[in-house]
């Protein structure tokens, strides 16, 4: 069972000297990784129960308990309404306030991977993250090698082999070499190519990496625009 309980709620960006109102919004995910790890954490619920990673967020919070050893927590949080943030650093047993300005249109969703959630070898995995209608995303991904697999590579796309979903595995980054650390530009997956591809209804979000690869650990970075109207739901 897991002993140490994480807990977040989003809220609104700072209005002076005070934290903004409360996100009570529906929707929304959340990856959980051990603080400078890319593969997701196991997670437990207050019962000692598996939880799922990413968890759903409820009322714009997230609440998971993680083993003794983990001590600190990174958190990638995609929200209802499609904004992308991230906590760095996160320790247990207090109540996280992470601020979203919902005031950008300009966003970067930031997506951990690792060869340690693969399933098996050279196959798709669903990331657990949906892009939503009014996203539309932009040209020139990029990811970020924390560990080299020399001669392997990833994808990054929607859900070619998610049930439902039949988009393109690699439609965002296509075959982008992981065999030297640091940052690597990708403009050649073919949803890119069009410019902007729009999300015309949900869309899991995957990753694949080449047959092979046994080592590789790395961000994806995907640049985005929101581009819808509405009233936010605050308390």
């Amino acid at each position: 069972m897991g002993n140490l309980r994480y807990k977040f709620q989003l809220h609104d960006r700072q209005i002076g000297a005070f934290a903004g109102p409360a996100i009570t919004g529906s929707g929304g995910k959340c990856i959980v990784t051990a603080s400078g790890s890319q593969a997701k954490a196991t997670l437990y619920d207050s019962a000692g129960a598996a939880l799922a990673n990413p968890i759903s967020l409820t009322r714009g919070g997230g609440e998971f308990y993680t083993a003794s050893t983990v001590t600190e927590v990174d958190l990638f949080i995609l929200t209802g309404e499609g904004f992308s943030v991230q906590l760095w650093d996160v320790g247990p047993d207090e109540l996280h306030t992470v601020s979203v300005n919902r005031d950008n249109r300009h966003q970067m969703l930031i997506i951990p991977i690792s060869v340690a959630d693969q399933v098996s070898d050279n196959t798709e995995v669903d990331t657990g993250l949906d892009l939503i209608v009014g996203m539309v995303m932009l040209p020139w991904p990029h990811i970020k090698v924390e560990t080299i697999d020399a001669g392997e590579t990833v994808d990054v796309g929607t859900g070619q082999a998610v049930p439902a979903d039949g988009g393109d595995a690699n439609g965002y980054i296509a075959a982008a070499s992981v065999a030297t650390a640091g940052l690597v530009k990708d403009v050649d997956g073919a949803l890119i190519a069009l410019i902007i591809t729009e999300i015309a209804a949900p869309d899991s979000l995957t990753w694949t990496m080449s047959a092979g690869s046994d080592t590789a650990t790395l961000y994806a970075f995907l640049p985005y625009m929101l581009m819808y109207t509405g009233s936010p739901t605050i308390d």
